[in-house]
């Protein structure tokens, strides 16, 4: 019997553990490190992205899924004759999702839905995906659904610098400069698949996350299902201290502690904290 299989990409950072528990398929992105090609999440890791900058001061670049490898990824996912809802990365970040939606055109049971989002915003529609997908919902039905939620998913994060966006060419070297000099936290969001400034913090960066996560928890009325904390390298006491701040609040009945892949690890670097829920 066929059934609807929930795809994304790797830079959702869902992770192989809850993947494998969800039932999702993951395409990875290619990082470009030290002129070897490598896949998110396959063979490159977050923490060897930020050993290997600290050696050599220089950043791997990453690029997006060619359409021919998503053919080939859809091909074998509908080979049973299932059907798929592949949740992909912003299009307003990267051209992967336009190369899924051309690879999809060649499939009857394929549907992409643009996330708007990155990181673990992306895992939160997948959640309700694979729920919707278990209710017997139809792949059609289901990306309908998640595209309405898309808007709903709040995804923001507070970074340690601008070193890294500076590097890779989000931002310019001298805001990164005065940024640094001025001991400033930027914190980012998505607004209509897009990153934008939200907030500029001063201070020691652990004291400065704390207050971000408090902050967001109460900017806006959340889901109580699930959110999810998100980090990049750093002292993993420091990550379950911000993670039980999102716990203790009792607002959400599940809180998911997750670390983010090589992508976002490209761009934002070390020391990156990000609270994802979904807004009611």
């Amino acid at each position: 019997m066929s059934k609807v299989i929930i795809s994304t990409d790797s830079p959702a950072d869902i992770g192989t553990a809850l993947a494998e528990k969800w039932g999702v398929a993951v395409i990875p992105l290619h990082v470009i490190l030290n002129g070897e090609d490598r896949l998110d999440g396959v063979d490159v890791t977050p923490e060897e992205i930020v050993e290997n900058y600290k050696a050599t001061k220089a950043l791997p670049s990453t690029s997006a899924i060619p359409v021919g490898e998503y053919e080939d990824f859809f091909a074998k996912l509908t080979e049973n004759g299932d059907s798929v809802v592949h949740i992909a990365l912003s299009s307003g970040i990267s051209s992967s999702c336009r190369n899924a939606m051309i690879a999809a055109e060649d499939f009857d049971g394929v549907h992409v839905v643009d996330s708007k989002h990155l990181t673990t915003g992306i895992t939160l529609l997948i959640n309700k995906a694979v729920k919707m997908a278990e209710s017997g919902m139809s792949a059609e039905e289901i990306a309908r659904n998640v595209e309405a939620l898309t808007d709903k998913v709040d995804t923001s994060f507070v970074l340690d610098n601008l070193e890294f966006l500076a590097k890779g060419g989000r931002c310019s070297a001298v805001t990164a400069l005065g940024a640094n000099i001025l001991g400033i936290r930027p914190s980012l969001e998505m607004r209509d698949g897009t990153l934008s400034m939200c907030k500029k913090y001063r201070g020691k960066i652990d004291k400065v996350q704390a207050q971000y996560v408090e902050e967001r928890m109460a900017s806006a009325e959340f889901d109580d299902e699930l959110a999810i904390f998100t980090y990049s390298p750093m002292d993993e006491a420091q990550a379950e201290a911000l993670a039980d701040i999102v716990r203790s609040s009792g607002k959400f009945r599940e809180v998911l502690k997750m670390k983010a892949g090589c992508t976002i690890v490209s761009h934002c670097g070390p020391n990156c904290a990000a609270f994802i829920a979904i807004k009611k």
